[in-house]
């Protein structure tokens, strides 16, 4: 099987092209350009004892991470001072160009999200021990991806390299797959409690992951996340609550600031408005885009003094479709085009470490 038989790979032929005149530091990397490596890890992933344990599902989340996994190294290769070569963030960078170029593909939420996660956590196996906490990074990789996913495309990627250190990386390798062994959690998510325990186990430094804790929550924050057009306000039509909504939209009719104008006044009454609820232990909704791991984190750390629950729905709908049913709007309602695939670039998956419960829905 060879790169070039992916019909990705031939649609998005220039990133890949970028990939063959890419070096990479010549002692870990000793076999040459990112598209040489990538070949190799395509063929080793093959041969691995896991690939045939694997479903089809699962086959082809492992080969999407293989295709895009170093697809962003040409964007940060970078000469260090003592002449190494490397290529800071490209894991991540590369698992947010892999979610848009799926999304655009037409693929399914779970396939995107679980793309998106291995791709970003594929670099954790070799470095599970170099974490201030090996224990909780590996649960949570567990949740976030698969820990066995990620020691099989770990195994694909140290066999698709030359290096002088192989025998080190393998051991780390398999100290990572005995670590997740020793915590229930290498073939599958980390079982807590409840979600509160997971919440609190990921929010503080000292907390066990076995520690059963006791809610203290008496109301409920549902922060909805999602692009213009993805469905926001017919989830909200459909919940069969009446449950107040804090709304961006909502408030720059009623102070009357349009979106192009500056934001902060809106913000601010916003914000204002939630504290209110939250005096009162009053459930609601907060309805905006939220699509950055930033915007929600310094939203919830103003609620959580207040001990609500927190529960974030994410609302996905294909970017074509989003596109379409956008221009679709009544005219004073449509974001501009070019504005929504900037968001686009822009949209972070939220994960369990940021609320109690985090809920994926998908809308057509």
């Amino acid at each position: 099987m060879k790169l070039q038989d992916f019909a990705l790979v031939k649609k998005y032929n220039p990133l890949f092209e970028d990939m063959k005149n890419t070096i990479q530091d010549p002692i870990k990397h000793a076999e040459g350009d990112v598209f040489t490596h990538t070949q190799m890890v395509l063929d080793s992933i093959l041969k691995t004892q896991e690939w045939n344990q694997f479903s089809k599902t699962e086959k082809d989340i492992l080969l999407l991470t293989v295709l895009f996994h170093d697809v962003c190294k040409p964007h940060t290769l970078t000469h260090e001072p003592d002449g190494s070569i490397s290529h800071p963030s490209h894991g991540r960078k590369g698992a947010q160009l892999t979610r848009q170029i799926l999304d655009k593909e037409n693929y399914d939420l779970d396939t995107i999200y679980k793309v998106y996660q291995t791709i970003f956590c594929h670099g954790y196996p070799f470095w599970a021990f170099s974490k201030e906490n090996p224990q909780k990074n590996m649960i949570l990789t567990s949740i976030l991806s698969n820990n066995k996913w990620l020691y099989a495309f770990g195994k694909a990627d140290l066999a698709g390299r030359i290096c002088q250190d192989w025998e080190e990386w393998e051991y780390r390798l398999e100290v990572f797959k005995e670590l997740g062994l020793e915590n229930n959690c290498f073939d599958n998510p980390y079982n807590f409690h409840s979600n509160y325990d997971r919440f609190e186990y990921f929010r503080k430094q000292d907390n066990f992951p076995d520690t059963q804790l006791y809610p203290e929550s008496s109301f409920e924050i549902t922060m909805l996340c999602g692009l213009p057009a993805s469905g926001k306000d017919s989830f909200i039509s459909e919940m069969n609550e009446s449950l107040p909504i804090v709304s961006m939209d909502d408030l720059r009719k009623e102070l009357k600031v349009k979106p192009k104008d500056n934001q902060g006044k809106i913000i601010q009454a916003a914000k204002e408005k939630s504290r209110e609820f939250c005096r009162k232990k009053q459930s609601f909704v907060w309805n905006a885009t939220n699509l950055t791991k930033q915007v929600r984190s310094s939203l919830i750390s103003i609620w959580l003094p207040y001990k609500p629950k927190i529960k974030i729905v994410f609302l996905h709908k294909n970017i074509n479709q989003i596109i379409k049913d956008n221009n679709s709007r009544e005219e004073k309602d449509i974001v501009p085009t070019k504005k929504i695939w900037e968001m686009h670039q822009r949209l972070e998956f939220p994960d369990i470490q940021e609320a109690h419960e985090v809920v994926f829905l998908e809308k057509k």
